[in-house]
């Protein structure tokens, strides 16, 4: 019983900060960098502050499926086509020298985290990214709808899905048990799916949006 709680407690710290920066200002509101036809304009971020995009993702290796780590995300509805870095999590002390645990979140670019399933595997791919700081990558992500294709890049393979469902769920205020029912969002799954968490709305960190996308195949065999 006490690990069950401890890895609820756990789950609700990683849930909390995906694809999350602090409470926008209202110098943050604003987009942090210019766009140009929706897309973010890196030659106006600092060489430091770009993520590192992969020039050849890691190839796990596997005798069957060999899956690599994805490296860039595409999602035509909002013109948005950025890179995908890899992501953990850091341990914290809270105010009351309590430990926990929270997901990195990727400077101008997706994250994958690293215990979700890989392009190629059975299972749940998440990829979180900021709302309001940063590049702002999934600032959009209310604007899509179902139907609407996405398509992920994992070294030299194109997969592709279509969105199901876009939710938008209450975390600041959340009760536990819908935080329970947040967290099954970004956990294995039995089911192959792309989920994409960020904040919302795009100048506060109150909610949590949701994108789950299904494979483009079995949605068209159904």
């Amino acid at each position: 019983m006490r690990k069950s709680l401890i890895l609820i407690v756990f789950l609700f710290g990683l849930l909390a900060l995906a694809g999350c920066g602090r409470t926008a200002s209202a110098s943050e509101a604003a987009p942090v960098v210019e766009t140009v036809g929706g897309f973010v304009d890196m030659s106006e971020v600092a060489a430091s502050a770009r993520p590192a995009a992969p020039i050849a993702a890691p190839i796990f290796h596997q005798p069957d499926a060999k899956p690599v780590v994805p490296n860039r995300l595409v999602i035509p509805a909002i013109k948005a086509d950025m890179a995908v870095v890899e992501l953990g999590w850091s341990t914290k002390k809270d105010a009351s020298g309590a430990i926990f645990s929270e997901w990195d979140v990727a400077d101008f670019a997706a994250g994958w985290h690293k215990n979700s399933s890989l392009p190629g595997e059975q299972g749940n791919i998440v990829l979180s990214g900021h709302n309001n700081i940063k590049g702002a990558v999934f600032r959009q992500l209310d604007q899509l709808k179902r139907g609407d294709d996405i398509q992920l890049i994992s070294g030299k393979r194109e997969y592709a899905y279509v969105v199901d469902e876009v939710l938008i769920v209450p975390e600041k205020f959340a009760s536990d048990q819908q935080r329970r029912e947040n967290v099954a969002y970004i956990q294995e799954t039995s089911d192959d799916r792309l989920t994409l968490v960020s904040c919302w709305p795009r100048n506060d960190n109150t909610h949590r949006i949701i994108v789950v996308a299904r494979p483009a195949t079995l949605v068209s065999s159904k």
